[in-house]
C-alpha cells in the first residue's frame, strides 16, 4: 500500500516526467555514443553544456517570482565585453579590475530589469525584450567586432589546468563543475531565507503577497539580480574559455535557458518549479543536438524535436497543476 501511494505521489509531481526525459536520452545517447561515460566523454559535455546550465538556473528564479527576463542572452554578452575589454595581459591586475566591473555592470543591470518589472509594473516580456537592445547596442559598442583578451590565470575560470598551482586538482576536478556547484549552494542558501521564500509567493499570486505586507517589487528586483548574478558567472566562464569578447555570443542561449526552465516543471504562471530541477532541463536541451548528431538525423530536425519536448513539458506542468488546483478544490470541500 506505502509503494501504491510513492507512486501516485511520484507521479504527480511535474520533476519525475523531466527526470524520466532526462533517463530515456542519456539511455540513447549511450547507445549512439559508444565511448559515452568516459572521463573524457563526461568532462567535454561538462564543460559544453554549463553555460546553459546556468543561465537556466537564473531564468528559473525569474520564471518562479512571477517574471521573464528576455535579456540574460545579451547581458551575458555585454559583462564578456565589458571584461575583456578592461583587461591587459601585459597586467595581471586588470583580472581584478575586470571582475569588479563585470559584477557591478550585473548589478546594474539585475537593478533595470527588476525595477522596470518590479516597480514600473511593465510585463516583464516587453520590458526585457526591450532592455535585451540596450544591453547588445552597449556591447556592441564596447565591443564591435570579436575580439579583446583576458590575463592568463583568468583561463583558470574555464579550466583549472591553465593554473599551474592548480594545474593537479583540475585534471580531476573541472572548472565548469565548480561553476555549478557554486550556483547551487547560492540558491541553497537564498531558498532557506525570507527572501527565498518570498520569491514563490510573490510568483504564486502577486496581489496577495503585496496584501500579506511582501515589498513585492522589491523581490522580483532580487530575483533579476540574482539571475544577473549567474549571467555574470556565464560571462567569466566564457572569457576564461574563449579568451576575448563578442557581442552576439549570447543570441541564441536566451530562448534555451527559457525552454530548459520549463522543461525541468518550472510553471510559466510561476510560484511553482525548482531552481534545481532547471539544470535537468538544460542537460535535455543540451543532449537533443547530441543525439540527432550522433543518429545521422539532419540538423534541420533538431528544432522540431526541440519543439516537440518543450510542448511535452508544459503539457506536463498543465497537468499537474491542474491535479493541484483540484485536491485543494476537494480539500476544501471536504473541510467545508
Amino acid at each position: 500500500m506505502n509503494d501504491k501511494k510513492l507512486i501516485k505521489r511520484l507521479a504527480s509531481r511535474a520533476e519525475t516526467s523531466t527526470v524520466l526525459i532526462l533517463v530515456v536520452m542519456i539511455a540513447i545517447i549511450a547507445c549512439l555514443q559508444n565511448n559515452f561515460f568516459t572521463v573524457r566523454t563526461m568532462l567535454s559535455y561538462i564543460n559544453s553544456f554549463t553555460p546553459l546550465i546556468l543561465l537556466a538556473m537564473g531564468q528559473a528564479v525569474v520564471i518562479i517570482a512571477g517574471g521573464l527576463d528576455m535579456s540574460c542572452g545579451t547581458t551575458m554578452a555585454l559583462l564578456l565585453c565589458i571584461m575583456t575589454r578592461i583587461m591587459d595581459p601585459e597586467r595581471p591586475v586588470t583580472g581584478l579590475y575586470a571582475l569588479v566591473a563585470g559584477l557591478a555592470a550585473a548589478a546594474v543591470i539585475g537593478a533595470v530589469n527588476g525595477f522596470a518589472v518590479g516597480y514600473l509594473r511593465l510585463p516583464a516580456v516587453i520590458a526585457t525584450y526591450a532592455t535585451s537592445y540596450i544591453w547588445l547596442g552597449i556591447a556592441l559598442f564596447v565591443t564591435p567586432t570579436p575580439g579583446g583578451k583576458v590575463v592568463d590565470w583568468f583561463r583558470g575560470f574555464y579550466d583549472l589546468k591553465n593554473i599551474p598551482s592548480l594545474a593537479g586538482i583540475g585534471q580531476f576536478v573541472p572548472s565548469a563543475l565548480l561553476w555549478v556547484l557554486l550556483a547551487c549552494a547560492i540558491w541553497w542558501v537564498v531558498r532557506r531565507t525570507k527572501t527565498g521564500r518570498y520569491i514563490y509567493a510573490v510568483g504564486s499570486h502577486n496581489d496577495n503577497a503585496y496584501d500579506s505586507g511582501i515589498n513585492t517589487a522589491k523581490i522580483q528586483t532580487a530575483a533579476y539580480l540574482l539571475n544577473a548574478l549567474f549571467c555574470f558567472f556565464v560571462a567569466v566562464y566564457y572569457a576564461g574559455q574563449n579568451g576575448a569578447g563578442n557581442a552576439n555570443l549570447g543570441d541564441s542561449l536566451t530562448l534555451q535557458a527559457v525552454a530548459s526552465a520549463v522543461v525541468g516543471g518550472v510553471a510559466m504562471s510561476g510560484g511553482k518549479g525548482s531552481v534545481f530541477m532547471a539544470i535537468a532541463g538544460a542537460l535535455i536541451m543540451s543532449l537533443v543536438g547530441r543525439i540527432i548528431y550522433f543518429a545521422n538525423i539532419p540538423n534541420a530536425y533538431q528544432t522540431f524535436v526541440s519543439g516537440i519536448i518543450i510542448i511535452a513539458a508544459i503539457a506536463t506542468s498543465s497537468v499537474y497543476s491542474f491535479q493541484q488546483r483540484r485536491a485543494q478544490l476537494k480539500g476544501g470541500v471536504r473541510n467545508g
